[in-house]
């Protein structure tokens, strides 16, 4: 199902009629967006910074909640760290170096949550990933162009995928029995992003997560009656 904004969100955004573009339209702040849908198994969240307004300090901010968007009486002016506080968030600022692209505001531990500094990992082989912008040379994660993608693995962690680089995990035991929520705030220097849609999942990712869920032991992975090259991609999820 195609991904787009939730029509709840913060007083200072305009979405586009498609529902896919988000833009702040004043002040610096209340640009708070959601996932119209929770995010489905294996799902990455993308979206591409499509604007920029120079006049602002930070950048944009993003993760995932557990707070249905529409049970949310006022949405917050800040995801971090209104958001944050509210629990059963978990959210990071985006940085302007590739080095380290995710801030260290929410290693404060906002509502109790288990959050990991994050480590560089391979790039995605998903050119969907890394936009033509990125391809063509260095790109900072807030530049136009730049795009960000979220996801939660079957067991609980949270990852981040920056112009096609997967950083984590961010984020440790997210409750992947609940109904999970992309949120984005369009703050400081950034002004408008684009959602990004990714597509279905392959039928084999698809069933390599749901073996990973159940067989969460290496010992127990390496038992099972499978190829080599099948174990070895498995451990990857």
């Amino acid at each position: 199902m195609m991904m787009r904004f939730h029509d709840r969100h913060g007083t200072h955004v305009r979405l586009s009629p498609s529902k896919t573009s988000a833009t702040r339209v004043k002040s610096f702040a209340n640009a708070v967006v959601f996932s119209h849908r929770p995010l489905a198994f294996g799902e990455t969240f993308l979206f591409e910074i499509e604007e920029q307004e120079k006049d602002w300090s930070g950048h944009v901010r993003c993760g995932i909640t557990t707070h249905n968007p529409s049970s949310i009486k006022s949405v917050p002016p800040y995801l971090l760290p209104d958001m944050a506080q509210m629990g059963r968030t978990w959210v990071f600022a985006i940085k302007s170096t590739m080095q380290k692209p995710l801030g260290d505001e929410q290693l404060k531990d906002y509502g109790g949550h288990n959050f990991q500094r994050q480590e560089a990992g391979d790039k995605d082989d998903n050119p969907v990933f890394c936009g033509e912008k990125a391809r063509e040379g260095k790109l900072k994660p807030t530049d136009v162009g730049s795009r960000i993608g979220v996801k939660v693995s079957p067991t609980g962690e949270l990852y981040f995928f920056v112009n096609g680089i997967k950083f984590g995990p961010c984020a440790l035991d997210v409750p992947v029995d609940r109904d999970l929520y992309v949120a984005v705030d369009v703050y400081g220097t950034t002004k408008r992003v684009q959602i990004i849609q990714c597509g279905v999942p392959p039928l084999l990712d698809l069933c390599c997560e749901n073996i990973r869920k159940c067989v969460t032991k290496q010992e127990d992975l390496e038992s099972l009656p499978i190829t080599a090259s099948l174990k070895k991609y498995i451990a990857t999820f």
